[in-house]
């Protein structure tokens, strides 16, 4: 059996590869080759605040429930990551167009203004 190198993005494994690029772009080979050398391709810093979104929201997620599991957290420390959630969630669904009302604008600001304060505490 011949070991072969595989594409990640036509993998369809949720929440590794987020290319923008579609089959039949013209850059599609390069990209190729970018994702085997490194894992990711240059498509996904068009947006990366958007990337870095999509890629985090289902790991905070569980980080959320397996910290509420596992540790004696404070209800700050628990309210500031549903903020710093709520915020990435806001940043991933406009696809970094940034469309947001008063209300969401506030959310994200806030959760920006959380995140260094619940980063080091990310861990279970």
């Amino acid at each position: 059996m011949k070991n072969e190198t595989i594409d990640i993005k036509y993998l369809n494994i949720p929440n590794v590869c987020f290319s923008l690029t579609e089959k039949d772009d013209e850059r599609e080979e390069k990209f190729i080759k970018q994702r085997m050398e490194r894992g990711f391709d240059d498509s996904e810093t068009w947006g990366l605040d958007h990337t870095i979104a999509s890629f985090i929201i289902p790991r905070l997620e569980r980080y959320q429930e397996l910290a509420n599991e596992r540790l004696d957290r404070d209800k700050e420390q628990v309210k500031d990551v549903d903020t710093l959630l709520e915020t990435m969630k806001l940043i991933e669904r406009d696809g970094g167009i940034h469309d947001w009302n008063k209300e969401e604008e506030e959310t994200v600001m806030k959760g920006l203004e959380v995140f260094p304060k619940v980063f080091l505490k990310l861990w279970w």
